[in-house]
């Protein structure tokens, strides 16, 4: 087990004796291009069908970015809405972590294959990893953190007018989600993600990338039954 009793006196310093930087290893030219995109831009918005490496390399940009010399971030914040909607969460048993366990536990599973099982467990325990609720950002600015925000197919447009407007100072914000598997909406149109995809176009600093199924890396078969079902 790794020891944090001598606790480095910076926040870089802390990081850097938890993960190790991540090697930059792409299995499709389109995740090099949205790694490219994750560097360029504040905010990010990310489209895709599943298995297309959205969250993976979302993650191991973020981790990226913290390692790096000139890292200027903090903290990795996950941000989430229930697939019963963000307002629902109260009614759920247990404190903030118990509520999102089961909505976070696909992103600690990648941070687990990125950093480690480990390293993941002590950036929790020195406060370098952050779960928020999306319910919960009302009143806050976010500075000094990558915040990464997946499923976002099931965030209406108020909810990510919200989550957009709480960036602060030398943040960069990741969203992703695949607008064709909604749980909550029917019409696209109601879905944040996809109603900000024309609506904040040509904002300096706010990148789009977009995989499709021929970007899938997972089983092949999954192409084929999306194709089956979006038609």
């Amino acid at each position: 087990m790794q020891s944090i009793n001598n606790k480095p006196k910076t926040v870089k310093d802390q990081i850097r004796q938890i993960i190790k930087k991540p090697k930059e290893k792409f299995l499709t030219f389109s995740q090099k291009e949205y790694w490219e995109i994750l560097e360029k831009n504040q905010i990010t918005l990310c489209f895709g069908p599943a298995g297309t490496g959205k969250s993976h390399i979302s993650i191991k940009k973020a981790i990226d970015l913290l390692y790096c010399e000139d890292n200027k971030y903090e903290k990795l914040i996950i941000i989430r809405s229930p697939i019963e909607s963000s307002k629902s969460i109260g009614y759920l048993p247990g404190d903030i972590e118990e509520k999102m366990a089961p909505y976070i536990n696909p992103t600690y599973y990648l941070l687990n294959k990125i950093i480690g099982k480990e390293s993941r467990e002590l950036m929790e325990k020195v406060n370098l990893i952050e779960i928020i609720p999306i319910s919960f950002l009302r009143g806050r600015n976010i500075d000094n953190s990558i915040v990464i925000g997946e499923e976002f197919q099931n965030v209406g447009i108020d909810e990510m007018k919200l989550v957009l407007t709480r960036i602060g100072y030398n943040s960069k914000f990741f969203l992703s989600g695949d607008i064709e598997q909604s749980d909550l909406f029917k019409d696209k149109n109601k879905i944040g993600l996809f109603d900000a995809k024309e609506r904040l176009r040509g904002i300096k600093d706010i990148g789009f990338f977009e995989f499709n199924k021929n970007d899938i890396v997972r089983n092949p078969i999954i192409s084929e039954i999306l194709e089956r079902y979006n038609n």
